[in-house]
């Protein structure tokens, strides 16, 4: 009896219900965060110890998009750190939710750096709101909150896995004019509209994998992979007729980097909104693999490529700038 009820607890906690139970989010507010970073990765290797078969899935991936380029060590060390930043996702996550509001201002004033800021800026100053593209990659979780303690309007489009998250991020979001979308209730093409119409930033994912909704032929490439193109992010640009931004957010040694780059001036003839913003997100993942932490959507999505790459066909031979991950 108890083993079914274990294997039924193993197939219902995702990594992202596990790591936000509820005396993980108490805990965040007293411990310090190095000490609560530690705390999370521990709890993340043990979630992986449960659940490998997840876990061989994103070394798969891995594999195919790098194993090329690397191997032996170098190969592992990758898939090691990668991991690491899939928990530091999520502690972000909980640090931004449930850490005193004082102390959590402190931290952005003190590690949070700009680069670029000026393309954001002139993107707003057209009196469209702007629509910043950014990703699954990095410390994500503090793109909102590094916008409004600068004092730009943002609403953000997100989904919560639990009701205890949504209910402190949106009290929180009150406290600095950040709107908060919830996906799962209503239109949210209306509500970033709206948003957009009211001199917003609008930030969304260009790789949110399990929402595409492919409708016509047009195929891309990312991380070597053939995917089927979702128009999401062209339709709210054509809609909207608002500016694109990319907006990635890097860990650096002491802090964290926010880069931001216009998109829409640089776009070919031939080439799409949305797919600019992921080309500009795979110059990221080329340049630090790690801190990408899509792997297991993007393995699911390409399964039959990635089927196929294993059995020993080519892998992606796209050079990579590892500079960062080994200096």
């Amino acid at each position: 009896m108890m083993s079914q009820q274990f294997a039924f607890l193993r197939r219902n906690l995702n990594l992202s219900k596990f790591l936000q139970m509820r005396l993980n989010s108490w805990l965040i507010r007293f411990l310090p965060f190095w000490l609560s970073r530690l705390y999370l990765m521990f709890l993340g290797r043990l979630y992986y110890c449960f659940n490998r078969k997840e876990k061989k899935l994103i070394e798969n991936t891995i594999q195919f998009v790098l194993g090329k380029k690397l191997q032996g060590r170098k190969l592992r060390r990758v898939k090691r750190q990668t991991f690491h930043g899939i928990f530091d996702h999520y502690h972000e996550k909980l640090y931004l939710a449930y850490t005193p509001f004082k102390r959590l201002r402190k931290f952005f004033a003190k590690k949070m750096r700009f680069e670029g800021e000026e393309a954001l800026q002139e993107a707003l100053a057209l009196g469209k709101g702007a629509i910043l593209a950014t990703g699954h990659f990095g410390a994500v979780e503090f793109l909102p909150a590094a916008l409004a303690f600068k004092g730009y309007k943002v609403a953000i489009i997100c989904r919560f896995q639990t009701s205890r998250l949504r209910d402190s991020l949106v009290a929180r979001a009150q406290q600095v004019d950040l709107e908060v979308i919830d996906s799962d209730k209503g239109n949210c093409l209306l509500a970033a509209l709206k948003a957009l119409k009211q001199g917003r930033i609008i930030i969304t994912e260009a790789d949110e994998f399990d929402e595409w909704k492919a409708k016509d032929d047009h195929e891309i490439t990312f991380l070597g992979a053939r995917l089927d193109y979702d128009r999401a992010l062209d339709i709210l640009r054509k809609r909207s007729g608002a500016p694109v931004v990319s907006a990635l957010v890097s860990r650096q040694n002491r802090g964290y980097a926010l880069h931001l780059k216009p998109v829409t001036a640089q776009i070919t003839p031939t080439q799409r909104v949305g797919e600019k913003c992921l080309e500009i997100l795979e110059e990221m993942c080329w340049a630090l693999p790690t801190q990408w932490y899509q792997w297991k959507k993007f393995g699911k999505m390409i399964t039959p490529q990635l089927e196929e790459a294993l059995a020993g066909a080519p892998l992606a031979t796209k050079p990579l700038d590892l500079a960062y991950q080994y200096a």
